[in-house]
C-alpha cells in the first residue's frame, strides 16, 4: 500500500473549490482550471532585473536607522567638553527625521508599534533637550507622547525588548532636563516602581546571574549599572552586545573608551549620520536572507551566493565567532541551516540552552526575546544522533513547553502567535508548497523585527522578493496544471476507474509529490512518482479487498513473463486492465529512464514489482488467509517492500537527471537510505491505519506487538514504542541524507528519500490524509489552481 494510504476515498458533495464548482464535473472530481499564467517576453526580462537586484544584496544587506539608538549616540558627549556632543551629525538626523506626528521610530510605522515610537520619541526628545537645540521639534514630540500615552501600559502592543526598564529611566532623565512630560503621573509612579523591584531583585545576590538579564538594557540602568564590570563583556569590536544604544550609554555614565568610541566611529562611517539598533549586521543580515529565501522557495536560483553565505558561516562557527556565538537566535539560526545544508555542526555548541531556568539566568536579557526562542526550537527539530543530540530533544521540551503557555496568553499579538504555532509545526510534516505559498501570503516589505527598536532590513524585506518569488510560485503552478492534465488522459485512456480507482485519487496522488518535488525540472521524476502511487494503491486493493489468490497469481506471473505476457493470458477482465496499465507505465518510464541514464534499466523496474508482488502475495497467503502472525523481523522485511517505496522511489531517481552506475544503484548507501525511508513510511502508515486494518484482519505491527506480548502490552504502549522506533529511523534517514563524507549519491537523489517521508508525516499530519478530503481539496486548490496574486503593481 502506497505510504499505506487507499483508493477507497470519502465522497465529495457539490461545492466550490475555490471560485469553481465541484458539481459542473463530476461529484467526486476535483474540476481544473485552464491555465492562465502566461510568461511574456517582457515579464521574463523584468524577472531576470529583479533576480539580479536580489543575487546583488548579498553582503549589502543594510537594516534600518534606528532613532532610539541614534539618539542614544548623539547623547555621548564629546571626549574634549562635557557641554558638547561627541557626534553632532546624530544629532542633525534626529532633527531632519521626525515624522508629521510628531514622533520618532521606524519608518513606516505599524500600528502595534506605539510603545516604540514612544520609547525613540523619548529617546530623540533628550537628545534634543541636553544639547539645548530643536524647541520645535520638542514640542512637536510632546504632543506625540501627550496623545499617544495610553500604550505605554497597553498589553496588545509590542513592547520594545526592555521597554519596563528603560522608558521609566528615561522619565526620570527628562525630570534631570526639566522636560515636563505629559503623562499620567499614576502611571509615571507604578512604572518607576515597577523598573525599582525589577532591578533590586536583579542585583541581590540570591538572583546571582540574573544581572545578566538587564545588561542588554544597561542604559536603563544609568548610574545603578556597575559600569567597570560591564566594560568586562565588551566585545572585540569594541561595543557592548553590538548595541549602539548601550555602547554610547557606557560613554554617557562612564568614562571615555577609546574602543567604545573606535566602533560607534566605524558605524558612523558607513551611515554618516545615523545607527542601526545592531551592529555588526553581516552575520544577522545573511543568515534571515538565506532562511527567507529558502522559506520563499526561491533559493535554488541563488545556489552559489548561499553557499558562499553558508561556507564563511560555517568558517566563523569553527572558529567560534563571536558575532554568532554572542546571539542566540543568530547561533540557533546558524546550526539550523548549516545541519540542513550538509555541514557538520555539533549540536553540544547549544549546550547553554538546554535548561529554561539555566537560559534565562545566565543569558543577557536579549534573550528574552521570542525570536531566540523560535529559533532554539526550530534548530532542536534538526536531530540526526540517537544520542549526541540529547542536546537538541532538552531544547525541543522546554521551548515548546514555554510557546504553549505563551499562547495561553489572551494579549499575545496575532503575529507572535502564528509565528509560534508555525514553529512548534515538525518541519518534515507540511507539505512543502503548502507552507511556501502561506510564507508568500503573510510576506510584507514592511514586515518588521524588535529588538530595543523595531527594525527592518532592505534585503529581506523589498518587493523584488516578493515579486519574483510569487511569479516562480505561478510558473511551477503552470506546470503543475499541465502535468495533472496528462495524468488525467493517462488515467482515462488506462481505464483506471473501471478496476475501483476513483479519479479524485488522482489529484490527491499527484498533488502529494508536486508539493513537495515541485522544480519544472523534475516534471518527468514527479509524473512517474504519481503514475506509481496510483498502480501501486491499485495492486494493493487487488491484494487486499478484491480478487482472488489465482487472479493475483497471474498477475505476477504476468509480470515475470514480461514481454511475453501474451502467451500467459488474463484470468479476468480486471486483471488485464490493471497489467496493461503497469506494463504501458513501466516501459514509458524505461524509455526515460534510457535516455537520461545512457543505459537500459529496464530490467530493474521490472525486478522492483516482481519483489513488490510477491511480498504482497505473502501478505495475502500466509497472514491473512493462513492467519499466520509473522515476527517483527519477518513482518518488516516483507511490509516495507509493499509500503512500495523501493519501487517509486528508486524508479524516480533515475528521472532526477543525474547519471546513476548500476553499482551505485546497488550500493550498500542507496539500500540503507531505501530500507530506512520504507521503515519510516510503513511505521506511520500502521500507526495510523491499526484500527481500520483490525477491523479487515490484516496484519499490523501494532498488532503484532500486542500479540507477541501475550496481552503484557497495550495498544498505547505498542503505538508508544513503534513512535520511539520511527523517531529513531527517522534520525537515522536525515543523517544519511545529509552526510556528505564518503556518499556516492548526488543530493538531489538523496534529497528523494527525505521527500517521501515528508510526504508521509504530511498525509498523517491531521490523520489519514485521504480521509480529509476537504482540507486536501484546499491543499491542491492552493498549490495547483489558484494563482499567487499578492503584489498588485
Amino acid at each position: 500500500m502506497i505510504l499505506g494510504l487507499r483508493s477507497k476515498i470519502i465522497p465529495l458533495p457539490d461545492h466550490k473549490l475555490g471560485n469553481i464548482k465541484l458539481g459542473s464535473v463530476t461529484k467526486d472530481a476535483i474540476c481544473h482550471r485552464p491555465c492562465r499564467v502566461r510568461c511574456s517576453h517582457s515579464t521574463a526580462s523584468s524577472m531576470e532585473e529583479a533576480k539580479e537586484r536580489i543575487r546583488e544584496t548579498f553582503g549589502k544587506i543594510e537594516l534600518s536607522p534606528s532613532s532610539y539608538d541614534t539618539a542614544w549616540v548623539a547623547m555621548v558627549p564629546s571626549r574634549y567638553s562635557m557641554n558638547q556632543p561627541c557626534f553632532p551629525q546624530c544629532l542633525d538626523w534626529i532633527l531632519e527625521n521626525q515624522r508629521e506626528d510628531g514622533s520618532w521610530g521606524l519608518n513606516p510605522s505599524h500600528p502595534l508599534l506605539v510603545k516604540d515610537s514612544l520609547s525613540s520619541t523619548l529617546a530623540s526628545l533628550l537628545a534634543l533637550r541636553k544639547w539645548r537645540i530643536g524647541d520645535n521639534q520638542v514640542q512637536r514630540g510632546l504632543g506625540f507622547i501627550e496623545t499617544h500615552g495610553w500604550a505605554v501600559d497597553n498589553k496588545d502592543q509590542i513592547s520594545p525588548l526592555g521597554f519596563e526598564i528603560i522608558f521609566p529611566c528615561m522619565i526620570n532623565y527628562a525630570e534631570k532636563l526639566n522636560l515636563d512630560l505629559p503623562l499620567d503621573p499614576n502611571l509615571v509612579n507604578m512604572m518607576l516602581c515597577e523598573r525599582e523591584l525589577t532591578i533590586e531583585r536583579a542585583l541581590k545576590n540570591e538572583f546571582e546571574g540574573n544581572m545578566a538579564n538587564v545588561e542588554y538594557f544597561a542604559e536603563g540602568l544609568g548610574e545603578l549599572c556597575h559600569w567597570k564590570e560591564m566594560m568586562l563583556r565588551q566585545r572585540h569590536n569594541g561595543s557592548l552586545f553590538d548595541s549602539p544604544a548601550t555602547t554610547a550609554a557606557a560613554l554617557i555614565y562612564h568614562q571615555y573608551d577609546e574602543k567604545c568610541f573606535g566602533y560607534l566611529n566605524s558605524i558612523l562611517k558607513l551611515h554618516d549620520n545615523w545607527v542601526p539598533t545592531i551592529c555588526p549586521t553581516k552575520i544577522h543580515s545573511n543568515l534571515f536572507l538565506v532562511d527567507a529565501l529558502q522559506n520563499l522557495g526561491v533559493d535554488r536560483y541563488f545556489k552559489t551566493e548561499v553557499k558562499r553565505v553558508l561556507d564563511e558561516i560555517y568558517r566563523l562557527w569553527l572558529e567560534k565567532n563571536e558575532e554568532i556565538f554572542s546571539d542566540v537566535a543568530h547561533c540557533a539560526m546558524a546550526f539550523r541551516l548549516l545541519r540542513m545544508n550538509n555541514y557538520e555542526v555539533s549540536s553540544e555548541e547549544l549546550e547553554g540552552f538546554v535548561d529554561q531556568e539555566h537560559f534565562f539566568t545566565t543569558s543577557s536579557g536579549k534573550l528574552m526575546n521570542h525570536v531566540a526562542i523560535l529559533e532554539l526550537h526550530r534548530a532542536s527539530q534538526v536531530a540526526i544522533h540517537e544520542r549526541k543530540d540529547h542536546i537538541l530533544d532538552k531544547i525541543s521540551t522546554w521551548t515548546r513547553n514555554f510557546m504553549e503557555q505563551k499562547l495561553l496568553d489572551k494579549h499575545i499579538p496575532d503575529r507572535s502567535k502564528k509565528e509560534m504555532e508555525f514553529a512548534m509545526r515538525k518541519f518534515y510534516g507540511t507539505f512543502d508548497r503548502v507552507e511556501t505559498r502561506r510564507y508568500i501570503e503573510s510576506y510584507k516589505m514592511d514586515s518588521f523585527k524588535i529588538l530595543k527598536a523595531a527594525y527592518r532590513s532592505s534585503g529581506i524585506n523589498n518587493i523584488d522578493l516578493l515579486k519574483f518569488s510569487e511569479h516562480d510560485f505561478n510558473l511551477c503552478q503552470t506546470r503543475h496544471k499541465e502535468e495533472l492534465q496528462q495524468m488525467k488522459r493517462w488515467f482515462t485512456d488506462c481505464k483506471l476507474e473501471q478496476v475501483g480507482l476513483s479519479q479524485q485519487y488522482l489529484y490527491t496522488s499527484y498533488f502529494i509529490i508536486a508539493a513537495i518535488l515541485f522544480e519544472p525540472e523534475y516534471a518527468d521524476a514527479r509524473l512517474a512518482y504519481a503514475k506509481y502511487a496510483i498502480i501501486i494503491t491499485a495492486v494493493d486493493d487487488f491484494f487486499d479487498c478484491f480478487i482472488c489468490k489465482e487472479e493475483l497469481q497471474n498477475i505476477i506471473e504476468l509480470v515475470e513473463r514480461w514481454e511475453g505476457y501474451s502467451t500467459v493470458g488474463f484470468r479476468s477482465e480486471r486483471v488485464r486492465i490493471f497489467f496493461l496499465a503497469l506494463y504501458k507505465m513501466v516501459e514509458e518510464i524505461a524509455a526515460k529512464a534510457e535516455t537520461k541514464q545512457g543505459r537500459c534499466v529496464k530490467d530493474h523496474l521490472i525486478n522492483l514489482w516482481i519483489d513488490m508482488l510477491k511480498c504482497m502475495l505473502v501478505e495475502l497467503d500466509l497472514w491473512k488467509i493462513k492467519s499466520t502472525t509473522p515476527s517483527i523481523e519477518e513482518y518488516l522485511s516483507v511490509a516495507c517492500v509493499t509500503i512500495g517505496v523501493p519501487c517509486f522511489v528508486l524508479t524516480s531517481l533515475y528521472l532526477l537527471g543525474p547519471k546513476l552506475s548500476k553499482d551505485v544503484i546497488e550500493s550498500s548507501e542507496v539500500s540503507a537510505l531505501c530500507n530506512c525511508t520504507a521503515a519510516v513510511a510503513r511505521l506511520i502508515n500502521d500507526i495510523h491505519s491499526y484500527k481500520r486494518e483490525q477491523a479487515e484482519s490484516s496484519t499490523n505491527m501494532v498488532s503484532i506487538l500486542i500479540t507477541q506480548s501475550q496481552g503484557t502490552i497495550s495498544e498505547e504502549e505498542a503505538i508508544r514504542q513503534i513512535k520511539e522506533m520511527m523517531e529513531s529511523k527517522r534520525r537515522e534517514l536525515l543523517g544519511m541524507v545529509l552526510q556528505n563524507k564518503e556518499s556516492q549519491l548526488p543530493q538531489v537523489c538523496k534529497d528523494l528519500f527525505w521527500t517521501t517521508i515528508n510526504a508521509a508525516y504530511s498525509i498523517h499530519t491531521h490523520g489519514d490524509g485521504y480521509r480529509f478530503p476537504e482540507e486536501f481539496k484546499n491543499h491542491i486548490n492552493d498549490v495547483i489552481y489558484k494563482p499567487l496574486n499578492q503584489y498588485s503593481p
